[in-house]
């Protein structure tokens, strides 16, 4: 009993103090406000150009824009919450009317003739999305760290997939308002990407050991 107490006081005297981290809320909304410029910074480095947004269908566009970013607010925000032992992440009663609404959208602006070159712009999207998504991704992780995490898989494929969401909301900047399946196609093979490069990077920084 004596070297237990010996040890718990020399182990409470090398202790530092543990500072609380910030509101989940808090934390997702200054992830927020720092990946975006940076997901910005980087698209400077992809051929683009800007969405003329006086076309036919620039109103469902901007509904497609503004469902993908309150998507990855959610996912990066229950990112966040998966890492804290003993917090409920929101559910699929949330996910669900936000996707499916998100999804009639997308359909409603497929079936336009094809633009010329297209092959070339979709494999710019998938670029687009890839490029903008690192600084972002590597974001999450930090902020993910910050509590560390018991399900690495969890946390970080919801990372994943709230940074994807935000660049397909970058992306509604500087994409045609009409789809065409192959956007489509490279859209969700750039989300498994972007989700697949978040859980493979940040596996060895945010789990507890």
């Amino acid at each position: 009993m004596t070297d237990h107490n010996a040890l718990i006081e020399q182990l409470g005297r090398a202790a530092s103090p543990v500072t609380r981290p910030r509101r989940v809320e808090w934390r997702t909304l200054s992830w927020t406000l720092v990946a975006l410029p940076c997901g910005w910074l980087a698209s400077l480095l992809v051929p683009r150009e800007s969405t003329d947004w006086l076309q036919p269908g620039a109103l469902l566009a901007a509904l497609q824009l503004l469902l993908a970013f309150i998507t990855g607010f959610f996912a990066v925000r229950n990112a966040l919450i998966i890492s804290i032992a003993g917090r409920r992440p929101l559910g699929w009663r949330t996910f669900a009317p936000l996707l499916l609404l998100w999804g009639a959208t997308l359909l409603f602006s497929i079936g336009h003739a094809p633009l010329t070159g297209h092959a070339l712009s979709e494999t710019r999207c998938y670029a687009f999305m890839v490029t903008v998504s690192v600084p972002m991704l590597l974001l999450a992780i930090i902020w993910i760290r910050r509590t560390r995490t018991l399900t690495p898989l969890r946390s970080l494929s919801a990372a994943g997939c709230g940074v994807g969401c935000m660049a397909v909301t970058l992306l509604s900047f500087c994409h045609p308002l009409h789809l065409h399946p192959g956007d489509l196609a490279m859209h969700a093979a750039a989300l498994a990407t972007i989700v697949a490069a978040t859980v493979l990077l940040g596996w060895r920084w945010v789990t507890v050991r």
